[in-house]
């Protein structure tokens, strides 16, 4: 009985830690360097956190000899594997349900984000390009500025948000869970890992 109580107690003070307000502020750019910084105010402002976040040393690209394969059709194939995975019924559907409720569930205030991506195959782009090009009309929902530009020649990833909201982890565990055990998450995982098989 005691280690029930025990439980259950703690149980309810992560619940409750969980349902107290974080405010985060975030600036952040680039892929190849990433840098920026994210500040994050708790309980109210009584705790405040600032993390830099500093450019990454740019690493050598290592040379490639003459009997290597290049790794880019190895990328694509993943590319194309992940795009595998969001075509099951009713999945493309449940990632805009889950972005919306992400969107109404964050106090937004302030966000611009711009962001710049391609696959290196125009076809994959133009795939990617369909299923995130409308989450820009699911932005204004929150009053947020989004825009998203496809590179429909080379393999490219760049982004830039700076922005300012406020959210409740508590609600973030729910929607994240409630996704996750969803048949059309399910149904596409089992669809990813039969293309890795």
């Amino acid at each position: 009985m005691g280690v029930v109580l025990v439980v259950a107690a703690l149980l309810g003070l992560v619940l409750l830690l969980l349902a107290v307000p974080v405010d985060l502020e975030v600036r952040l750019e680039g892929i190849d360097p990433f840098q920026g910084q994210v500040g994050i105010g708790w309980l109210f402002g009584l705790v405040r956190l600032r993390i830099p976040i500093p450019a990454a040393r740019p690493t050598p690209e290592p040379e490639t000899r003459p009997h290597e394969v290049p790794e880019q059709p190895r990328a694509r194939g993943r590319a194309r594997n992940a795009l595998a995975a969001l075509r099951p019924a009713g999945f493309r559907g449940r990632v805009y349900r889950l972005v919306r409720d992400v969107v109404r569930a964050v106090h937004v205030q302030r966000l611009r984000l711009r962001v710049r991506l391609g696959l290196g195959d125009p076809a994959d782009t133009g795939r990617l390009w369909a299923l995130m090009g409308p989450l820009e009309a699911l932005a204004r929902m929150g009053n947020a500025e989004i825009r998203i530009e496809p590179d429909f020649l080379d393999p490219v990833l760049e982004f830039q948000v700076d922005g300012r909201v406020r959210i409740v982890p508590l609600r973030f565990v729910a929607l994240a869970g409630a996704f996750l055990l969803s048949p059309p998450t399910i149904r596409a995982w089992r669809t990813l890992r039969g293309h890795h098989a």
